[in-house]
C-alpha cells in the first residue's frame, strides 16, 4: 500500500480526488512521480490564490487610506490627540479600520494617564 492510496490517507484522497481526476483528464495513473507532480501543481495553485488574496487586501487598504471615511479621519484625530505627536505609520496593523485606530488611541491615553 502506498502513502497516497484511498485506504491509507482517506481524508487527503477525499479532498484531492476530483482535482486529481481533472488534472489527469480522468486517467487512473497513480505512479509516484505523477503524484509528486500533482502535489507540486497543487502547491503552486494554493500559493497563487494566496498571492491574489494578499494583493487584493493590499489594494483594499490602499484604497481606504487614499479615500478615508469620516469615521477614520475622526479616529486619527483622536489618536493624534492621545499621542501628542505627528502620526506616522504603524507597522503590522490595519490602520484602515477605525476601531483599531481608536483602540490604539485609547491605549496611548490610558498609558499617559497612568504615568502622570
Amino acid at each position: 500500500m502506498d502513502s497516497w492510496s484511498p485506504v491509507f490517507r482517506p481524508r487527503m484522497w477525499e479532498r484531492d480526488k476530483a482535482l486529481y481526476a481533472a488534472w489527469m483528464d480522468g486517467a487512473a495513473v497513480r505512479s509516484p512521480w505523477k503524484r509528486r507532480r500533482f502535489a507540486i501543481w497543487r502547491e503552486e495553485q494554493f500559493s497563487a490564490e494566496m498571492r491574489v488574496a494578499r494583493e487584493a487586501e493590499q489594494k483594499r487598504q490602499a484604497d481606504l487610506m487614499a479615500n478615508p471615511s469620516a469615521e477614520l479621519v475622526a479616529a486619527y484625530r483622536e489618536l493624534q490627540a492621545a499621542s501628542g505627536a505627528r502620526i506616522g505609520c504603524a507597522r503590522g496593523g490595519d490602520m484602515t479600520n477605525p476601531k483599531t485606530v481608536r483602540a490604539l488611541a485609547r491605549a496611548l491615553s490610558d498609558h499617559a494617564e497612568k504615568f502622570q
